[in-house]
């Protein structure tokens, strides 16, 4: 799954595509999260994902990470703050209200 041999500040490349959460965390999650009733998110979104997703899409995706993520890949307020960043680069961002009011939310500690 991982494909660059390149290391940068103390996590792979790739790393930085999810928002700094290490490919192995999002591995583990996955690999955790399919056992037991209570199935958590096991997904983080790409700065990709986030910079181009349809708004009703996006929102799902966040709000899943943000409430619902395994132990492994809960986002930081940091993180949460990089996904605001990307967001505020896209051309519908007036159009992304509720999605970045989550992020807002989150930083914030709401």
């Amino acid at each position: 799954m991982m494909t660059s041999a390149f290391f940068m500040i103390g996590f792979e490349v790739e790393d930085n595509q999810y928002f700094g959460v290490p490919l192995a965390n999002i591995e583990a999650a996955r690999s955790h999260g399919m056992k037991g009733r209570n199935r958590s998110n096991t997904s983080v979104p790409s700065r990709s994902e986030v910079a181009t997703l349809p708004a009703k899409e996006l929102h799902g995706v966040l709000f899943a990470w943000i409430n619902y993520s395994a132990t492994e890949i809960i986002p930081s307020r940091a993180q949460i703050y990089q996904v605001l960043e990307v967001l505020k680069t896209r051309k519908d961002y007036r159009e992304l209200n509720e999605v970045a009011e989550i992020c807002a939310n989150y930083i914030l500690g709401d």
